[in-house]
Order: C-alpha cells, then sequence, then structure tokens
C-alpha cells in the first residue's frame, strides 16, 4: 500500500475542506473577510482608524451602535463625543472586518453582536441619562417658554458668523439653557455678569430671566453689540457693550468687578487660555467665583493640555457636562461643545498678562486649505495662501474669472497642523 498516497490525499481533502469553509463564511460575511473574535479587533482598529483615543474610542463606538441597534453617523458621533471623520473612519474600518454593515447607518452584524456581547461583555441596551434634561440638568420649564421664543426671533436677527473668528452660532434653547444653569448654580441672581464674546446672544436669555445686577458683554464684532444693543433696548433691559479686542488688556474700569464671567472662545488652547485670562481680570478676588468655559470635546492630549492649563491658572474644575451646547455650525464636532464651570481659588492669576500677539483662532493654529471649482471652470483656493482666506469671502466677492457668487464645489481639503 503506498501510504504517501494516502497522506496527500487526505491532507488535500482537509485542504480543499478548509477552502470551502472560508468561501461560506466569507459569503456569510457579505463577502468581507471573517475576523476572529477576540480583544485585539478592536486593538487593530484603532491604529488602523488612526484614532486618539485607541481601542477604548472603538470601544465606545461599537458600545453606541450595540445600544442603539442603528444608528446614523452624526448621532454617534454625537453620543460618544468623537469628531464626525473619526467616527467615519472607525466605522469603515469595522465594516472591512464584518463586525458593522451600513444599511440606513451603522448596525452590527451577528459577528458584531456576538463579539460585542461574548467578548466585550455588552448586555444594557437602553440610555440611563435623563431623557427630559440630557444630562444637563437644567430644562426649559413652562415659565421661560416665552423667552424661548424670543430668543428663537432674535436668533434670526444674528448676521452671518464670521468663521475665522471662530463663530459658531448655538441654538436659542442653548442660549437659555446656559442661563438657567448659572440661574441654577447661584449665578445669576443679583450678580455682576461679564460675557467675554457673545455671539450666541446668551447675554440676551440671562437679560431676560430679569435677576442679574449687571450685564456687561465685551466683542470684536461690531455687528452683533449692535444687535445685541437693539435688543436690549427693546427688551428694556441694561447690557452693557463694549467694543474690544480680548488681544488686548481689559479696559480699566472693567478690572475686578464682577462676580461671574462667561465665555465661549476659539477652540484653541491658547485661544483657550486669553479669554479665560481676561475673565479672571474682570473678576472681583475671592475664592469660587465662577467661571462658565465652553469648549469643543477634544482628543486626550488636548484634553490633558487643556486641563493643565486651567490648573496653571490656579482654576479648577467644578462640573463638565458634556454635549451641553448645541450650535447650528461645528459640524466636525457633531454640533456639540461641552460646559465647564470653572471656579478661583487663592492661587488664580492669569497665565496671560498685557498685550497678545499670538495666534488663537482655529484657521491660525490648524489652517485649512481647501480648493473650490466654479461652474466655469476655474480652480480656486481658499485658506493659507489662496485667493480668498474663506468660502464666504469668495461668494461675497465672486469667481476672479465669472464673477459668480455661487455653485462653487468642493474638490479639496487640506488641513494643515502646527504645535500651539
Amino acid at each position: 500500500m503506498n501510504y504517501n498516497y494516502i497522506n496527500v490525499t487526505f491532507e488535500s481533502k482537509a485542504l480543499a475542506n478548509k477552502q470551502y469553509i472560508r468561501r461560506k463564511e466569507n459569503r456569510n460575511c457579505g463577502g468581507k473577510t471573517r475576523t476572529s473574535l477576540n480583544k485585539d479587533i478592536i486593538e487593530k482598529v484603532s491604529q488602523k482608524a488612526r484614532i486618539s483615543e485607541g481601542k477604548e474610542g472603538v470601544r465606545r463606538i461599537l458600545r453606541e451602535i450595540y445600544r442603539n441597534e442603528q444608528i446614523g453617523t452624526k448621532e454617534l458621533s454625537y453620543i460618544t463625543r468623537l469628531p464626525v471623520p473619526v467616527v467615519a473612519a472607525v466605522r469603515a474600518e469595522l465594516e472591512k472586518i464584518g463586525l458593522v454593515s451600513r444599511k440606513g447607518g451603522a448596525m452590527l452584524t451577528e459577528d458584531g453582536k456576538k463579539y460585542a456581547e461574548n467578548v466585550l461583555g455588552f448586555r444594557i441596551k437602553k440610555s440611563l441619562i435623563c431623557p427630559l434634561c440630557l444630562g444637563r440638568k437644567v430644562i426649559i420649564k413652562d415659565e421661560f417658554q416665552e423667552i424661548l421664543e424670543k430668543m428663537k426671533k432674535y436668533a434670526n436677527l444674528r448676521p452671518k458668523p464670521y468663521t475665522w473668528l471662530d463663530q459658531a452660532f448655538c441654538t436659542p434653547e442653548t442660549s437659555i439653557l446656559r442661563a438657567l444653569f448659572m440661574l441654577e448654580e447661584g449665578d445669576a441672581e443679583g450678580r455682576k455678569i461679564i460675557f467675554l464674546g457673545d455671539d450666541d446672544l446668551t447675554s440676551i436669555a440671562t437679560g431676560l430671566l430679569k435677576a442679574s445686577k449687571r450685564i456687561t458683554v465685551v466683542d470684536v464684532d461690531e455687528r452683533l453689540l449692535n444687535l445685541i444693543d437693539k435688543i436690549s433696548e427693546y427688551e428694556r433691559i441694561s447690557i452693557e457693550c463694549i467694543h474690544h479686542d480680548l488681544r488686548d488688556p481689559l479696559p480699566r474700569e472693567l478690572i475686578n468687578k464682577f462676580d461671574v464671567a462667561f465665555t465661549d472662545p476659539p477652540y484653541t488652547i491658547t485661544g483657550m487660555k486669553l479669554f479665560v485670562s481676561r475673565g479672571i481680570d474682570a473678576l472681583k478676588k475671592r475664592r469660587c467665583a465662577s467661571i462658565y468655559l465652553s469648549f469643543a470635546h477634544k482628543p486626550p492630549e488636548d484634553m490633558l493640555n487643556l486641563q493643565a492649563a486651567i490648573s496653571e491658572m490656579g482654576l479648577f474644575i467644578r462640573e463638565m457636562i458634556p454635549r451641553f451646547n448645541v450650535y447650528e455650525g461645528a459640524e466636525i464636532f457633531a454640533n456639540t461643545t461641552f460646559l465647564a464651570k470653572l471656579e478661583t481659588t487663592d492661587k488664580t492669576c492669569p497665565s496671560i498678562h498685557g498685550r497678545f500677539d499670538g495666534k488663537i483662532y482655529t484657521g491660525e493654529v490648524s489652517p485649512t486649505v481647501r480648493m473650490y471649482r466654479c461652474r466655469c471652470g476655474r480652480i480656486i483656493r481658499v485658506g493659507v495662501g489662496g485667493e480668498f482666506k474663506t468660502i464666504e469671502e469668495l461668494k461675497t466677492y465672486g469667481c476672479p474669472e465669472c464673477r459668480r457668487k455661487e455653485g462653487f464645489k468642493l474638490i479639496e481639503r487640506k488641513r494643515l497642523f502646527f504645535s500651539e
């Protein structure tokens, strides 16, 4: 008997059987390569997607897909507090290995469900966050509905945002929720409040509560100051408007005069340090004075730098509420930012004194270059080294070739990163 022949035959059959099983598994996975279900998967996905949050970020995304069963990228970005492009990149990698499919939104495959439950240990499918306040601690009760309706009307009067100033208008609901949160925290009634920038008209919402002793707005945008001035006059609420560039020190008459400061600064560390430093200058010198800071959800290293900068100024974070603020712009951040309540100590001191000439806006720190094609065929560079600084400027002046002011198609986008 030829034993070599028998061995070869058995090996060939075994190999053929493995290949058949592999082809069958691939068909079951929609043509995607089936991946062994182990914890290394999310580590590999995080590396391929280049997510700063690592495998914990991937786990967070999988958990929300598991909980919601079917969810869109933007909503997934909102819940996980991860930028839309990051969520999209992770989702794409999860699709490649057959854990996620896309049918009107991200959803787990059978393998994905097994992995979520057997490897990651997911069990609970319902969110435990309060459905009324969504974690914000305050809601707009019936007695404040009239103020909300007014804020909706006034929000429509705001001019187009200056994107180069990092302006992105928040919703009318957010403006009044901010005011109500300050009220609940004891920082509205009888208080002197300074708003360091107010493209969101939060000063108006606060003024309509008729509870504060003094409200002052400092902003570089005269359009917004004029609007706030007109609304406050119409509503018979006292709001002091001061045109001032916060790169310069605050006017002397504003130093150490306020109980509370509120700011939604440029979403850079230097921008935050500058605006919060001016807030410290404006506050009366005492312990536990409040500075309300709205800021973007950032990757771990950036959040560490943010908290370090806050600590270096002798401030501590009393509270931080994710997704508190909802915006009409800021698409990359899923239209949300957090609200933090900072408080002063005996060691509180501004980190920036005098005139500041450094980069504070996102377009300066992380400039973006965009290439647009006009209907006439002309390619127009917008951003750093371009013919126009912003798309708004291009639409104002029109195409250099045909003078059209609309119909521009974005064909390329590139962000240039520099360290702050």
